[in-house]
């Protein structure tokens, strides 16, 4: 008889240690998968170079002459002066808001044009922006006479 406990009592000996065997690495799993999750990358905010050109019947154009894509939905254009209230060109619905081609992204060659309506009165800050960053910033001075 004490045979037959004796045998029993091996097999379940090794079937605890497999268990804390599976047990400890599970730990070390979740450990590991802890501490490198730190190592990833971070999101990177584009980079993008732009041409600002102008008319004289208040239309804006930025080219896209180099650097990452940009999500052309996320895009924004602010013009700002200092007699004015700000205005916001999105492509979400607004005609003043043009992209050339009209893609999904704003690429190498790509451009916006947003139309006032109006002539520029030479003071005009133009700001660039996506939801996370600001692509581009700068004045349109009025050209001498």
């Amino acid at each position: 008889m004490q045979n037959k406990n004796q045998k029993n009592n091996t097999g379940v000996s090794e079937v605890v240690g497999e268990m804390l065997m599976i047990g400890l690495v599970l730990i070390l799993v979740a450990v590991f998968s802890a501490s490198l999750a730190s190592y990833f990358p971070s999101e990177r905010i584009p980079t993008v170079t732009i041409r600002v050109c102008n008319d004289t019947s208040g239309n804006i154009t930025l080219w896209h002459k180099g650097g990452d894509w940009v999500k052309s939905d996320t895009l924004k254009v602010l013009v700002a002066n200092t007699t004015e209230i700000p205005v916001t060109y999105t492509r979400a619905g607004d005609p003043r808001f043009v992209l050339v081609p009209d893609a999904q992204s704003f690429d190498l060659e790509s451009n916006i044009t947003v139309s006032q309506g109006k002539p520029l009165l030479g003071n005009e800050s133009i700001t660039l922006v996506t939801d996370r960053a600001v692509l581009f910033s700068g004045t349109v001075w009025k050209g001498m006479p």
